[in-house]
């Protein structure tokens, strides 16, 4: 909530699905870990984060995208990695998104990001609904 307040950052939500069938603990922490990364990973505009919910086939997305830095395409699949960090100069241990991802895939979902480097990156995760 800090780091929100600090950097100015706007937060906006389109939830098109109200209910997911889930570990609220889980679905916070990831939740968390997502809008800290993209707190923490922002370009010189003021972080704008949305996040959205919607039916796609079977699954309920949950959408979290963003206008920080991005990543190269070569670096999306490592920052799954455990202990892996893109940057060294920002706080953290790099194990959230390991951790997501797993706790994610071990609940039948799945996690995908697109992102550009300067366009910031965008994270859908899968739930089966």
């Amino acid at each position: 909530g800090d780091k929100i307040k600090q950097t100015g950052a706007v937060i906006t939500s389109d939830l098109k699905v109200s209910q997911i069938l889930f570990s609220k603990k889980n679905l916070r922490s990831i939740l968390f870990n997502l809008v800290s990364n993209a707190i923490k990973y922002r370009s010189e505009d003021t972080p704008v984060v949305t996040i959205q919910t919607a039916t796609v086939g079977e699954f309920i997305a949950l959408t979290v995208q963003d206008n920080g830095t991005g990543m190269a395409e070569g670096d999306i699949d490592k920052i799954f990695h455990k202990y892996h960090r893109l940057q060294t100069d920002h706080e953290g241990q790099g194990i959230g998104l390991y951790l997501a991802k797993k706790i994610i895939d071990a609940a039948g979902g799945s996690i995908r990001v697109e992102s550009a480097l300067g366009t910031g990156s965008e994270f859908v995760i899968y739930f089966p609904s």
